[in-house]
């Protein structure tokens, strides 16, 4: 299992490297097609919204684990 202290700054840098990603995959899909994809020219400021909601959820997923990883050892320790 990973330590904890790790996996925060992990974290951190695979979505900030994500942030870096995607405008430069929608300028290869651009240059590609010779046009942009469609809804990029609307959603292409939004990028910050999405990063923000895939962290939300990868927290919710956290705190899930959390809870099933501490009510496995309350019924460990009911079990003895």
């Amino acid at each position: 299992m990973m330590n904890r202290g790790l996996l925060t700054p992990l974290l951190v840098l695979l979505l900030g490297g994500a942030a870096f990603l995607v405008p430069g995959l929608l300028e290869a899909q651009a240059q590609a097609t010779g046009q942009p994809p469609e809804g990029a020219r609307q959603m292409r400021h939004f990028w910050h919204v999405f990063i923000a909601f895939g962290i939300a959820w990868l927290l919710l997923f956290g705190w899930a684990v959390s809870i099933a990883r501490r009510l496995a050892r309350v019924e460990e320790k009911l079990q003895r």
